[in-house]
């Protein structure tokens, strides 16, 4: 059986397919293997070892490698598929994370036309996470601070949804 991209239970993400999607994202972004080591504090053997499967990272290595590939927890979750299609097909809802404004109401009109039966919770499309909103505006905490928070909250709602494993 393949090791889930994130385990809810331990903390940590990993895995081959976690890795590989990890180095193709930092390759397209153009961002070496020693810079993404740089950014968690790994060593580039540690690093190379996550990026074979080998080895697993909590969240504060996401956050890390979020901050290197200069990318929102969101999309770095979707790219290094944490939150897979198969994640949203075991119920984790997937308007819940996309960003108030154009994107969102699109989303919410395919939904609609594509099922129209599948109610889609309007005050959770319509309005920002206050949690989100929370992180984004403190004033104490840094960048990488951020980060973690708004990691930690997205991958505990995640895992609420659909337990403890996910993709």
């Amino acid at each position: 059986m393949n090791a889930p991209a994130w385990n809810g239970r331990d903390g940590t993400a990993g895995g081959a397919a976690f890795g590989s999607a990890l180095r193709e994202f930092a390759s397209e972004r153009g961002v070496e293997v020693q810079k993404l080591a740089a950014s968690t504090g790994l060593s580039n053997d540690e690093c190379e070892a996550v990026l074979r499967g080998e080895r697993r990272v909590g969240i504060a290595a996401l956050a890390r490698f979020a901050h290197a590939l200069r990318v929102r927890p969101v999309e770095f979750m979707q790219r290094t598929g944490i939150l897979s299609l198969s994640t949203y097909a075991f119920g984790l809802d997937p308007l819940y994370f996309l960003p108030e404004g154009p994107i969102r109401y699109d989303a919410r009109i395919y939904m609609r036309e594509i099922n129209p039966r599948h109610q889609v919770p309007e005050h959770d499309m319509t309005r920002r996470n206050l949690t989100l909103k929370a992180i984004a505006e403190d004033d104490l905490l840094d960048a990488l601070g951020k980060l973690e928070l708004e990691f930690a909250y997205l991958l505990r709602a995640a895992v609420q949804q659909v337990g403890d494993e996910l993709a």
